[in-house]
């Protein structure tokens, strides 16, 4: 028997699953959590962005309402290049949190980079990569 789709769950086990951490269900203490979230901090400020990654997916999996894990993942996506991932994850964040104002900066933040960086490369392809000389007559 395989899992059901999306499609095929019912608005009942929606709302079920969108209210009830992982964390509650597996009776998962806050103190352990507390303790993921210090060491996924420690690895990102040490630049060690792979595995700080892993533990966010992990204490989000465990507690999905909780904006400090999408706030860690989306700075350290944005510290590996991934703009558009880490304001998805914000995004997420503040479905839960809407009024969350370190997730409501970062989204300001990365919307911005993102901008700039799509119009930067709307301007290199308008300007040719060599400039043209004439030649001497």
């Amino acid at each position: 028997m395989s899992a059901p789709t999306p499609a095929e769950v019912t608005p009942a086990a929606r709302k079920f699953l969108e209210e009830t951490t992982m964390k509650t269900l597996l009776g998962v203490p806050d103190e352990a959590l507390d303790a993921v979230m210090a060491v996924a901090f420690q690895l990102y400020q040490a630049g060690r962005y792979s595995e700080t990654e892993l533990l966010c997916r992990g204490l989000i999996a465990a507690d999905h309402k909780h904006a400090w894990s999408y706030s860690l993942y989306a700075a350290t996506l944005r510290r590996m290049g991934r703009p558009h991932d880490a304001l998805a994850q914000i995004e997420m964040g503040l479905a839960y949190e809407r009024d969350e104002p370190k997730l409501l900066y970062m989204a300001r933040e990365l919307r911005e980079e993102i901008a700039s960086d799509e119009a930067a490369r709307g301007r290199s392809r308008d300007i040719p990569s060599t400039p043209k000389t004439q030649a001497a007559a």
